[in-house]
């Protein structure tokens, strides 16, 4: 998988000493709620609907007074040596903040703000954007060798206390990195927030027939959080689908049946030769998916693929 295979393009970009794993977080020019307000408002306008890809400082701050020898600190400035100067990973962030103490618990954010607080702002990185869905960047070359020099110095050769949005010609220097998905704890939160969503809108019923049948294995999930997994998973399935007819783009993702022709021939709806399929059923309600879990197959493609999915069960089961 490549950057530029995932649904929806890099929007920004971080710079940080140390990778992402849980939250990507943000300074506010003040500790009240107006200024937390404001610096959300900033970073959620940055990225959008895409991704944020993270970079490695080629520099790490000193500690404040005290902490020089602090384990944490030790460890952590190791492992920025190894990272230090390279595109680390690709993040979907939750499109709203959560406070960072709420987060992390007040003793291990008292912790941090001890370590890292300037000028008595206890309030550092307190804006906190959770992270819903991860990729690790694959290739181990520097930034700048990846970028060039010119869109390299653009994005990181001074610190920002916000993202720096990219630009079409950036996003293509990247778009051929390899990538990978690495497991991400609070995907919870951004499946949470989209069953709201999902309830709210409108699903094409046949869609939502289609979906409800390929989620029909899963198991484990008490009943009501499962009728909500089930009707996120056709809001997304079916916003796929009003993106491949926007697109033109009716065709069976398998086999590559194009169904205009015999639509045309017997005046029906070509959408109607086609199945909405879901690549991934059992990872719902488990990892963020989104609309690259999902394809269009003729019927007999369909019918292939869930024997397959059957055949993967029974062996896994064995």
């Amino acid at each position: 998988m490549k950057i530029g295979d995932l649904p929806a393009p890099v929007t920004a970009s971080k710079g940080d000493w140390l990778p992402g794993t849980t939250w990507l977080g943000f300074t506010p020019t003040d500790g009240d709620l107006d200024s937390r307000n404001k610096c959300q408002s900033t970073i959620q306008r940055q990225f959008g609907d895409g991704y944020v890809i993270e970079y490695i400082t080629e520099t790490f701050q000193k500690p404040n007074l005290g902490f020089e020898r602090d384990p944490q600190y030790i460890a952590d400035r190791e492992a920025h040596r190894e990272r230090a100067g390279r595109l680390l990973a690709v993040h979907k962030l939750r499109t709203t903040s959560r406070d960072l103490e709420t987060i992390l618990g007040p003793d291990e954010y008292m912790k941090l703000q001890d370590m890292w607080a300037q000028d008595g702002k206890r309030f550092r990185w307190s804006v906190a954007f959770p992270i819903v869905q991860s990729f690790r960047i694959k290739d181990d070359r520097k930034a700048k060798e990846i970028l060039g020099p010119e869109a390299y110095a653009r994005l990181y050769a001074h610190s920002s206390a916000t993202l720096r949005p990219l630009t079409d010609a950036e996003r293509e220097l990247i778009s051929e990195l390899a990538i990978e998905p690495v497991e991400t704890k609070n995907a919870w939160i951004g499946i949470e927030d989209e069953f709201l969503m999902a309830e709210r809108s409108q699903i094409t019923p046949a869609v939502e027939r289609a979906i409800n049948q390929d989620l029909a294995a899963l198991e484990g999930i008490e009943e009501h959080r499962l009728a909500r997994v089930k009707r996120r998973a056709a809001w997304i399935a079916d916003s796929f689908v009003r993106e491949r007819r926007r697109a033109g783009s009716l065709t069976c993702d398998e086999c590559e049946f194009d169904p205009r022709k015999v639509a045309e021939e017997f005046g029906v709806n070509a959408r109607s030769f086609l199945d909405v399929h879901h690549k991934n059923p059992l990872d719902e309600g488990v990892r963020y998916t989104t609309i690259a879990d999902f394809a269009l197959l003729c019927p007999t493609c369909h019918r292939v693929e869930h024997v397959r999915l059957r055949m993967a069960k029974r062996v896994a089961s064995t």
